[in-house]
């Protein structure tokens, strides 16, 4: 789902629009380009709409199932939820619906530390955006990994 003026950008950005003066439906193309559905709204857009089988693969052969967005379609317009993998194994199974905003906003990133929160010395070394080490007492804010 995008609204008009993400619409509208996309288009220009790929020169669909000079395309699309030899054929009428400029939405068609932009599908076809795209390969994926596309809904132009004005209310809850910029939003791509993520559909995900599960199990896949089957958890009796292993083997993935094709033709997903056929599958989907079938399991979204039936009662009874049961998928059929290639070698014919029926087993229950349910679609998982993520939303993605493409055009979220950020974040501001993390403010740096300037002082060592352990012992309070400025001598600190940066180990990555995210991560430092005092040179003083030896403490870090690094993630332990578990012993095994």
């Amino acid at each position: 789902m995008v609204s008009q003026e993400t619409y509208t950008n996309i288009v220009s950005e790929l020169n669909i629009k000079n395309e699309a003066e030899q054929g009428p439906d400029v939405l068609a193309m932009l599908r076809c380009y795209l390969s994926v559905p596309v809904v132009v709204r004005t209310e809850n857009t910029d939003v791509i709409v993520a559909k995900e089988l599960f199990p896949n693969p089957c958890p009796v052969c292993g083997r993935r199932i094709p033709f997903l967005r056929e599958m989907i379609e079938r399991i979204e317009s039936r009662v009874i939820k049961r998928i059929r993998c290639p070698l014919g194994h029926r087993y229950e199974g349910e679609i998982k619906i993520y939303y993605l905003d493409i055009y979220h906003k950020e974040s501001p990133p993390p403010k740096p530390l300037e002082r060592c929160p352990c012992c309070g010395s400025e001598n600190l070394q940066p180990l990555s955006q995210t991560d430092v080490f005092c040179v003083d007492c030896e403490w870090d804010n690094l993630k332990r990994m578990p012993h095994t």
